[in-house]
């Protein structure tokens, strides 16, 4: 499901501390509520998580444990209605409801498990899990293009490749293993299925 970009609209957030967790609430600029959820000791966000639409609508809501998300997820449209339009269930790897109206209006062709979102979030996760901090440090803000197809048939990842040809081998297999091992993708739900479907992600150390 295509996730908005309006990070550059938010102004501020508010940051209330209480012992090992904190709650953060950012707002729009014109003072909305844009999300709300809790941050752990270790920085990660914990427990329920709510995104809000610029017309005040819940967009999207959820649960996280340490940084992961868990259980079901709600979708919801970015109009003034503010309907349902998919439900996931982490759990299970499963797509619970989709509304096959509104979805194709947003994007065509396999859709990332848990949106735009759920996909930054898992590369943050695997480019910390994966990269040790000089290397973070050696290519800070350097963006790697690294570009893959999705098999029509098991919705995984194939064809991955990366475009910096002068890399050395372990750091571009450790780009190339963040992508090759993301979870499979949901079908598309307009198109031919049998169409070849390429993508690409700008990996930021």
């Amino acid at each position: 499901m295509k996730t908005l970009f309006l990070f550059a609209a938010i102004l501020f957030s508010v940051i209330l501390y209480s012992q090992d967790t904190m709650r953060v609430v950012n707002h729009y600029n014109d003072g909305q509520i844009y999300d709300s959820f809790m941050r752990n000791s270790v920085g990660e966000k914990e427990g329920a998580y709510v995104q809000y639409s610029r017309f005040g609508k819940k967009y999207i809501s959820g649960q996280y444990n340490n940084g992961v998300p868990f259980g079901t997820w709600n979708y919801y449209s970015a109009d003034t209605s503010g309907r349902l339009v998919q439900t996931l269930d982490f759990d299970s790897h499963k797509e619970v409801f989709v509304d096959s109206i509104r979805v194709p209006a947003l994007i065509c062709g396999p859709r990332f498990f848990g949106g735009r979102i759920a996909q930054n979030e898992y590369i943050a996760r695997r480019i910390k899990s994966d990269f040790t901090k000089e290397e973070r440090e050696a290519y800070r803000n350097r963006p790697f293009i690294v570009s893959f197809s999705i098999d029509h048939q098991t919705l995984k990842v194939v064809g991955v490749s990366v475009d910096d040809k002068d890399l050395q081998d372990a750091f571009k297999n450790k780009l190339l293993a963040i992508v090759s091992e993301m979870p499979s993708w949901l079908p598309p739900v307009c198109k031919d299925k049998n169409e070849v479907w390429r993508f690409s992600v700008a990996i930021v150390l």
